[in-house]
């Protein structure tokens, strides 16, 4: 019985026409390797998703499908021209099914279809040839049609905002112009000075050109901060149009586990909890696969028999459970149920029996080289194979969707000795934080929310522990290890000062945390991560990052990374890095105590050497006392509020040169406006303060 849900007939048509297409374009003749794992896993969500809307006949089919297809992968199926055939015409047929049910006719009969993948597997035997729409026979492949339109409904708020965030962008973006051009008349001035001139004009006209330009660098320094305060207020905002509830793309799955159960022959009740969550509608999308084979696996691998039950004195009814929820800019999905939980001594067994482990280790110790094991491509305990388990597609889809996201897998116990999976991916995919390192040479990225801390260890503090070299990173005694060890690049380390800092990035994934030193911490920033192409066994990389000067940081895989650093036993770390430069001293300018402590701790736990003041009168003092690189300063303070000690350093001539961040709790445009008229550099509200928007200001200023 089809479904008679037409918003989700439309969903499930898209997205077959997108796994058709990509079938039909990779089914050739020598189909091996990633193509032919892509190919087994489009396949696979097919089979799930026809199951979804209630089309039987298409589910049929992509179940068989693969079947065939596992039989190439073992090499005991040829995919010669009589087998493409029929798997075009297979795919013909599933095309013809779906448009027939859109149009509100019954599902159309697919034995010849379905008859011709039997015949494969019965032997090769000759297969009919399979029949276009038209009747007539059906060509090996066809132009594949054109792609549909993805529509979503926005809130009539966020496009006006988005519009007049865009128009003020636009005018920020001509006056940037504008200063342009008057740094070509500052080139012109410059050319005339090589004219003839008497020593007193050429002084004067040099007096000037220095104050001009200062002034000019100033109101750059401030357009390019408006600039980039109006740019993030753009992505912003349009992140916001792409946000939509959970329920749109997950929705589906309430029939789908309960008609899963049916077939099963179990009693299941499937509960959801978040499925109001607000998240960037291509990150559902790109879940909605995961998502799906994890609910199979519940039902199919997790809740036991009503017989199994009773034994273990569970109750009848089996729980299967969706928790969606969004903490810190990330969205979790957990699928838990009361059944069975992950038999880890099966899986040992299976990978012992498949030379991938030796005999008598420590299960305890190999329990999340295991988990990795599960989401590997093929690998199954199922003894049997049924149109819901039993070809180890399920969690290798799992694992390739979610690290393309950024986001990381992990297992834990669910209830009454059951599993849970929780899936952690950024809620939006526009744009991710990325902290850029130097190793061995090359420039490399690690997801922002896997990074704990960035710390810098003096050689002596580094302590031994079980032959491990550890450091201390708040109450964890965390291993270390030289992150060009881990990828094979030792010899690249670079020839530097003994005894200096060591740069750490402390990685974290799940409970499990390693520190990894590198030549250099480069940078934190937003960046747009992309796919480079690699299969899914590429093992510590899962995208790149395109750098300022045309060059890609590859991105790398924090679990696998964590991982290879447990299989690499105890390799020394503790190298001697680059000399550093002088760090980078910053006045803190606040009466209150908390918030001086606060900025301090956010500032020196990223290298930068902090100074304190009270209010403007001893920031003043300090000010021409020593050095200082920036000054970060509040408004409301006693003896001299933050404006007129921002006064006092523009009209200061050694002073006037010095950044000035201003942090406050006034939000009316006014006082910002009087503050960049003054001559501040960047204009903080403290309502809207994060910890990045600060550091990434100060980067800004420097």
């Amino acid at each position: 019985m089809s479904s008679n849900d037409p918003r989700l007939l439309a969903i499930f048509e898209a997205e077959q026409r997108e796994h058709v297409e990509r079938i039909r374009e990779l089914t050739r003749p020598g189909l091996r390797g990633a193509a032919l794992e892509e190919v087994l896993r489009r396949a696979h969500t097919l089979k799930g998703a026809a199951r979804a809307v209630g089309l039987r006949g298409v589910e049929l089919l992509a179940h068989r499908l693969e079947a065939v297809l596992a039989r190439v992968r073992d090499g005991s199926l040829e995919l010669d021209a009589a087998a493409i055939e029929a798997i075009q015409g297979m795919l013909n047929a599933t095309e013809d099914a779906t448009a027939a049910v859109r149009a509100g006719d019954p599902e159309p009969d697919v034995g010849a279809p379905l008859a011709a993948l039997e015949a494969l597997l019965d032997g090769g035997a000759e297969s009919p040839r399979p029949a276009s729409r038209s009747g007539a026979a059906a060509p090996p492949l066809e132009a594949p049609p054109a792609a549909a339109e993805d529509f979503v409904r926005v809130a009539a708020r966020y496009v006006d905002q988005l519009a007049a965030s865009s128009a003020q962008l636009l005018a920020a973006a001509s006056a940037e112009m504008s200063a342009a051009r008057g740094l070509e008349a500052f080139e012109a001035r410059a050319g005339r000075l090589e004219l003839p001139a008497t020593a007193g004009q050429l002084e004067e006209e040099l007096r000037s050109l220095a104050r001009d330009l200062r002034q000019a660098v100033r109101s750059r320094r401030t357009m390019a901060w408006n600039l980039h305060r109006l740019a993030a207020d753009v992505y912003h905002q349009s992140t916001l149009i792409r946000m939509t509830p959970a329920d749109a793309v997950f929705g589906m799955f309430r029939k789908m586990v309960r008609d899963m159960a049916v077939e099963e022959g179990k009693r299941v009740e499937f509960r959801t909890s978040g499925m109001d969550v607000q998240a960037d509608r291509l990150v559902l999308q790109a879940l909605k696969d995961p998502v799906m084979h994890l609910l199979r696996n519940a039902v199919s691998h997790g809740i036991e028999s009503p017989g199994e039950r009773a034994a273990a004195a569970k109750p009848e009814i089996g729980s299967v459970e969706l928790l969606i929820e969004a903490r810190g800019g990330r969205l979790f999905i957990t699928v838990e149920d009361d059944g069975r939980g992950i038999d880890f001594a099966r899986v040992r067994e299976v990978a012992v029996n498949r030379g991938l482990l030796t005999p008598g280790g420590d299960p305890r110790r190999e329990t999340e080289w295991l988990e990795r094991l599960l989401m590997s491509p093929g690998f199954s305990t199922s003894t049997g194979v049924s149109s819901l388990a039993g070809r180890g597609m399920g969690l290798s889809v799992v694992e390739r969707q979610v690290s393309r996201l950024q986001g990381h897998v992990e297992f834990r116990h669910g209830r009454d000795g059951g599993a849970a999976v929780v899936l952690s991916v950024p809620l939006s995919i526009v744009l991710h934080h990325v902290v850029l390192v130097a190793a061995g040479g090359h420039t490399f990225s690690l997801p922002g929310a896997a990074v704990e801390r960035l710390m810098r260890v003096s050689p002596k503090d580094v302590e031994t522990a079980g032959g491990v070299e550890v450091i201390r990173a708040g109450s964890h005694a965390v291993p270390l290890f030289r992150l060009t060890a881990l990828l094979g690049t030792e010899e690249a380390a670079p020839e530097v000062e003994r005894g200096a800092a060591l740069p750490i990035v402390v990685l974290r994934s799940g409970e499990q945390r390693a520190g990894l030193v590198v030549d250099a911490l480069l940078d934190e920033c937003e960046a747009a991560v992309e796919e480079l192409g690699l299969p899914p066994t590429a093992g510590l990389a899962s995208g790149g990052v395109a750098l300022k000067d045309g060059a890609v940081a590859v991105m790398l895989n924090p679990a696998a990374l964590l991982l290879r650093a447990r299989e690499s036993g105890a390799r020394p770390a503790v190298i001697p890095p680059t000399e550093e430069k002088r760090p980078v001293t910053i006045l803190v300018v606040d009466d209150s105590i908390t918030t001086r402590a606060l900025e301090k701790s956010i500032l020196e736990a990223h290298g930068y050497h902090v100074r304190l003041a009270v209010d403007g009168v001893e920031a003043l003092e300090r000010l021409r006392a020593e050095p200082v690189d920036v000054v970060i300063a509040d408004v409301a303070m006693p003896r001299m509020d933050g404006f007129e000690l921002l006064e006092r350093i523009r009209k200061d001539r050694q002073l006037s040169e010095i950044p000035v961040i201003i942090v406050t709790s006034h939000e009316e445009r006014e006082d910002q406006e009087r503050g960049l008229a003054l001559g501040a550099d960047a204009y903080i509200v403290k309502r809207k303060f994060s910890q990045r928007e600060l550091l990434d200001t100060v980067r800004q200023v420097l």
